[in-house]
């Protein structure tokens, strides 16, 4: 049974209405208004969405770079180390040479001295024998 206070009406396409038509109308109305809400919530989200989406792209390539970036001054650490090894091995060659030129100087000057001596004695034999 229906309450005794309930309104029936027709609207103006004449379709039953049990409802007051000013709350009908507030209720289409909240109905719209509701609707637009639930839209422009819907492009917010979208547009978060969006911006969250492009700062994910965004670090996945700030990371990319940092990486890269790593990697260049871990390569440049390692080729100044290897340089500077180089550069120590190169140094401690010319020592060696260094004092290989010394022991062959001393070797050519006992060796010249030997050879003068050598010549010496050989000018002394030859004016003796005559």
């Amino acid at each position: 049974m229906m309450p005794s206070n309930a309104l029936i009406s027709f609207d103006e396409t004449y379709r039953v209405r049990v409802l007051d038509p000013d709350v009908y109308d507030d209720t289409v109305r909240l109905k719209e208004e509701s609707s637009t809400y639930c839209e422009r919530v819907s492009q917010i989200i979208g547009a978060g969405n969006e911006a969250v989406s492009k700062i994910e792209h965004q670090a996945k390539n700030i990371e990319a770079i940092k990486l890269a970036a790593i990697g260049q001054r871990n390569k440049l650490s390692a080729t100044k180390e290897s340089q500077a090894k180089e550069e120590r091995d190169l140094k401690q060659k010319v020592l060696e040479k260094q004092e290989e030129l010394e022991r062959l100087k001393a070797e050519y000057d006992s060796l010249f001295k030997v050879k003068t001596e050598q010549e010496s004695i050989i000018e002394r034999l030859a004016e003796h024998a005559m």
